[in-house]
């Protein structure tokens, strides 16, 4: 019998399409010759983690970014490249998102930075609706000062949300994700960028 009550979904890569490379290709471009290292579009390393965890400021991340690439560059040009790599939410995600509110409680676990949230914040609008709407709960890596796949978060995220693993499913595209998330006992979908959403999860829920 089918237990899950509320679904816990992963933003870029599951809900929002990304383009990595793109963002890759800029920074590059701009001088930052070491950034695969840091960026990997699922789990981030370095001050990019620092950035995602919300130990570094905007402020500071730009700082840094200067500081790798020994030259000043504007604000908005930062903002650009690195906002660069978020795409768009496709039309049928919504339309399953509204179908889904209306059996389960679903939430929204990210990790993401300030910058990024502000932009896709603006993104999660459909058809006049205010998408954000739909989640129950929203929880962001650089607000909750933890990030994915560390198991404090997935625990942070089930005591405030007041869940029981076996009733909850989480979607990400990152299987080290989860990974983590199943040795509490959640169920996952790991959900591979492309394919159809809807699809993937008809083979977890009724």
């Amino acid at each position: 019998m089918n237990r899950i009550k509320n679904i816990i979904f992963d933003l870029g890569g599951v809900l929002l399409d990304l383009d990595v490379h793109r963002c890759l290709e800029r920074l590059e471009g701009i001088g930052l010759h070491e950034v695969r290292q840091w960026m990997t579009g699922t789990n981030e390393k370095g001050f990019f983690k620092e950035y995602e965890c919300g130990t570094l400021t905007t402020e500071q991340f730009r700082d840094r970014i200067r500081e790798e690439v020994g030259r000043e560059l504007p604000d908005e040009e930062i903002d650009r490249i690195w906002n660069s790599m978020l795409k768009e939410i496709p039309d049928y995600k919504f339309e399953l998102l509204l179908k889904l509110k209306e059996n389960y409680n679903l939430y929204l676990l990210s990790n993401t930075n300030d910058l990024h949230w502000k932009e896709c914040a603006g993104k999660f609008t459909y058809k006049g609706m205010p998408m954000l709407d739909c989640f129950t709960q929203v929880f962001l890596s650089y607000r909750m000062h933890l990030a994915k796949p560390d198991v404090e978060i997935f625990q942070t995220v089930l005591k405030e949300a007041g869940l029981k693993t076996d009733e909850v499913l989480f979607i990400d595209d990152s299987e080290e994700n989860c990974q983590a998330a199943a040795k509490l006992g959640i169920g996952v979908c790991h959900y591979v960028p492309g394919d159809n959403l809807e699809v993937q999860l008809q083979k977890f829920i009724v």
